[in-house]
């Protein structure tokens, strides 16, 4: 096994946000005010597509050890999302609007436990 000599790492892969972890508590309370102050048009950008900024983000992933250790990062952001509202251009990813995510549909999801 080479596993001690080459080591390993855990990695967050995920978009790269757009926020500062001194953010995060305002971020639960109210993450409209925190995206309004950010991106000042993101809220009438959202509504042209019948969207509403989310009124708490209970968490928030920093992928910055992927990006310095494997090179990696996300080509697509929050910022991009809002750069193509504003332009007009097609969304860098594809949206489903009838999507539910886990737990707005009630399912539990089992955590991975040691």
């Amino acid at each position: 096994m080479r596993a001690p000599e080459i080591g390993f790492g855990l990695f967050i892969l995920s978009a790269p946000t757009p926020f500062d972890r001194a953010e995060a508590r305002d971020l639960k309370r109210d993450a409209a005010a925190i995206i309004a102050r950010r991106f000042p048009d993101a809220a009438e950008l959202y509504a042209r597509r019948g969207w509403t900024l989310p009124a708490s983000i209970g968490r928030v992933y920093d992928s910055r050890r992927a990006e310095e250790a494997l090179g990696f990062r996300c080509r697509t952001g929050f910022v991009e999302v809002l750069d193509a509202l504003r332009d007009g251009t097609a969304l860098p990813f594809a949206h489903d609007p009838t999507y539910l995510s886990p737990k707005e549909a009630g399912l539990e999801i089992p955590a991975f436990r040691l």
